[in-house]
């Protein structure tokens, strides 16, 4: 299970890490392909995160990190 959770928290940094690189992207191409990456990140770390929690018991101290996570439909053109 620790490896799980060491897995979660890879999982979210790297979606920290691509969501801010593409906020940060000058090339249009860039930018979508980075903000893929953070939502494909971002679902990963949601599914590891409901895996973990059926896994291990609740503990009310644990705190998660949210990553913002819009799907394609939701997103704005512009």
């Amino acid at each position: 299970m620790k490896d799980l959770r060491r897995r979660l928290e890879k999982v979210r940094a790297n979606a920290r890490d691509f969501a801010l690189m593409s906020q940060q992207a000058t090339d249009v191409e860039k930018r979508e392909l980075f903000k893929r990456m953070a939502d494909e990140f971002a679902i990963e770390a949601l599914e590891l995160e409901l895996i973990v929690k059926q896994n291990e018991p609740s503990n009310p101290c644990d705190q998660h990190e949210v990553v913002e996570f819009k799907p394609s439909s939701q997103k704005k053109r512009g």
